[in-house]
């Protein structure tokens, strides 16, 4: 099928590349093994990115699947998809709102791992990854804008969930945007993607500016579900200490190899740990 293939600068773990066919391009991702601790929020899941393209064949929001190769004998696993021309998402919130809605609204998938689906899981796992931390200081630092509670009230229907919808896996084409990366999708809370786009922690660690208050209003106005809408506006301080946990448990697991990731995670840090206390602060008046 190729007759040559490129890699691919970007991601953390899996080497990507772009091999020319008969009809363009595809987008080869070899899974590599997770070294060391499994990630306790971004797993390396090709079967279910497999999946979760498969099930969102034809509705533009995913990339089309080309195919998918399971690990095997010493070979790790690959999936391949039709390469998806455009640019990195970089303005209009409300056509982020607009895919966000129709991929949650889609049927969920039965095969797919069970995510978070309620603020005080959520709260519950944050407090699992500062423990994980080694770093005293980290932890005091993080667990400083801990909210104080969450409700327990799941939704009453269940989404596929991104998990990692940052700007840098939003793609805009000439056709709408493109979620890509799917490689630690689940079933749960579309609260956990709503939460994502609009954390400023995510939106640095992808080098793009935080959300101000109009665009973060302008989004969740776009956003159809307003039950959905109404769970974030409710319990989001618990996500987004979720997002802060998860930077406070990478920073001490990539400084002595990444140290420039580990800089980049402290950062992010900072700025979800702002915009928490600017949430606390508006719930106490």
């Amino acid at each position: 099928m190729a007759t040559a293939r490129t890699r691919l600068a970007g991601g953390y773990r899996n080497q990507v590349w772009k091999v020319r066919d008969g009809r363009g391009f595809v987008i080869e991702k070899d899974y590599a093994e997770d070294p060391g601790r499994p990630n306790p929020m971004y797993p390396n899941l090709p079967d279910h990115e497999a999946a979760a393209m498969q099930h969102l064949a034809g509705t533009g929001c995913a990339p089309e699947l080309v195919s998918y190769r399971p690990a095997s004998l010493g070979v790790g696993a690959q999936v391949a998809y039709r390469y998806v021309s455009g640019t990195q998402w970089r303005s209009g919130v409300a056509d982020v709102a607009r895919l966000l809605h129709e991929v949650h609204s889609s049927p969920a998938p039965r095969s797919m791992r069970r995510l978070h689906r309620s603020a005080a899981e959520a709260l519950a796992h944050a407090d699992a990854m500062v423990a994980d931390t080694p770093v005293a200081s980290l932890r005091r630092t993080t667990e400083s804008a801990r909210p104080t509670a969450a409700r327990t009230t799941p939704p009453q229907r269940v989404s596929l969930v991104h998990t990692d919808c940052g700007p840098g896996n939003i793609v805009r084409t000439r056709h709408g945007l493109v979620l890509i990366d799917w490689q630690c999708p689940g079933v749960g809370d579309a609260v956990e993607d709503v939460t994502c786009f609009l954390s400023p922690a995510m939106m640095h660690l992808y080098d793009t500016p935080a959300h101000r208050p109009p665009a973060r209003a302008e989004f969740l106005a776009s956003y159809t579900d307003r039950a959905t809408v109404e769970r974030y506006l409710r319990d989001g301080a618990a996500w987004h200490y979720r997002i802060a946990a998860y930077c406070t448990w990478r920073i001490p697991h990539t400084s002595r190899r990444q140290p420039e990731v580990a800089q980049r995670y402290r950062e992010a840090l900072a700025a979800e740990l702002t915009f928490l206390r600017a949430w606390s602060f508006v719930e106490a008046r």
